[in-house]
């Protein structure tokens, strides 16, 4: 009863807070938004072989296309439909350089040590456990360079709102899987893989250790 009642109003301000030209995607809303602009800035002016790990519709590939065209990008999904998606609208708008990959985020279909820049956003919150996470933050360590380096997000347990949201997430959609994480949490197993934490960035609040999402790079160097 209460999805019934809830469901349509979390679209509802889902569509309010997107983008005209991103509203229907399910990846869309200003939160997301602001972390795919975060992510553009931490990748600077960097170039070489990029992949985005849970592209989803293609939106943040979409983005650095356009503004970092010396990028290699590689979209990576495992829904089907999300990829015919995003093969759709790249086509539509005439954006060629880019592929698309079905592949799990535990089993990356690359050779170690072969990737510049590894990412995964608005993600890993719908992992079914944080043992899935771990593995696919460990999956984003193995392919990454030596000189290169991951970017993800958290959805921070620490932030009230975000503990309470997700945990009654019951009330408002049944269908959805979703999970928080504190910083130490994901970054722990990157650190012991010899990465260091180069730069963490709270949205949604000014002070990192309560924001409600973190985004992380990590690095070797």
């Amino acid at each position: 009863m209460f999805s019934k009642i809830l469901r349509p109003l979390t679209d509802l301000v889902r569509h309010i807070l997107s983008k005209p030209d991103e509203r229907g995607d399910l990846t869309s809303d200003l939160f997301r938004l602001k972390i795919r602009r975060k992510v553009r800035q931490l990748i600077n002016d960097n170039n070489g072989f990029l992949i985005d790990v849970g592209c989803g519709e293609g939106l943040l590939c979409e983005n650095l296309l356009i503004k970092q065209n010396p990028l290699k990008i590689v979209g990576i999904d495992t829904e089907h439909e999300m990829l015919k998606t995003a093969n759709e609208s790249f086509q539509r708008k005439k954006l060629y350089s880019l592929n698309f990959l079905r592949a799990h985020a535990q089993k990356l279909p690359f050779l170690n040590k072969s990737i510049d820049i590894a990412i995964c956003i608005n993600t890993f919150y719908n992992f079914y456990t944080k043992d899935d996470v771990i593995a696919a933050l460990e999956e984003m360590e193995r392919v990454c360079k030596k000189d290169g380096f991951i970017i993800f997000d958290v959805r921070n347990k620490i932030n009230p709102f975000v503990y309470l949201s997700f945990k009654l997430v019951w009330l408002y959609d049944t269908q959805v899987t979703l999970n928080a994480y504190s910083l130490k949490e994901l970054t722990t197993v990157l650190i012991s893989k010899g990465l260091i934490i180069k730069e963490t960035i709270p949205i949604g609040f000014p002070i990192t250790m309560f924001a409600p999402i973190i985004l992380v790079k990590a690095g070797y160097q």
